[in-house]
């Protein structure tokens, strides 16, 4: 019996209307970075599974594609789902809250139930990641859409990738600036 391949997803949230703000993850980019993860997972020949979190932009395009394939996939939040939806979904509009709605509906979704005593979200990446690692790094790869910036904030993609690399995992990057 083969061992299942755990894909874990990290990755930036769609870019919100702050004009301001540096491009990471601009909205007209949605669709090549939903192709490239399709196109990334049909390439897959052994079972897999896929995990990630909920945020508006990455994640949901990443679970998204696990349903549509038939993929196993599972959602871990930091919070209850209205919480993370508030804080992590509802500013890019109410198309993305209806995908987060629809994935709580289709996945397993699995809850921190933090104290919120530290940066949750480095928590809740510590335990996806100590999930993916289950059947041992050479069954493991984490694919994130990311553009590459170590800003070394605590619980952003950029020390997810760094807390991958300490464990010689296979790194799949999807650069959404394109």
């Amino acid at each position: 019996m083969a061992v299942t391949h755990t894909i874990l997803f990290s990755g930036h949230m769609i870019d919100g209307p702050d004009p301001g703000l540096q491009p990471r993850f601009p909205a007209e980019n949605e669709e090549k970075v939903k192709e490239a993860i399709l196109a990334y997972l049909k390439g897959t020949s052994q079972p897999v599974k896929g995990i990630a979190s909920g945020a508006c932009g990455g994640d949901i395009l990443f679970l998204e594609a696990c349903l549509e394939l038939g993929i196993p996939g599972e959602m871990y939040l930091p919070f209850v789902p209205g919480v993370f939806k508030q804080q992590s979904v509802s500013f890019a509009g109410r198309q993305w809250e209806m995908r987060f709605d629809k994935l709580l509906a289709g996945l397993s979704v699995h809850v921190l139930g933090t104290t919120g005593e530290g940066n949750v979200y480095q928590q809740v990446n510590e335990w996806m990641l100590t999930e993916a690692l289950h059947n041992g790094a050479e069954q493991m790869t984490l694919m994130v859409v990311w553009d590459g910036v170590k800003k070394g904030r605590n619980g952003g993609t950029s020390r997810m990738v760094e807390a991958a690399e300490k464990h010689n995992v296979k790194i799949k990057i999807i650069n959404p600036l394109f």
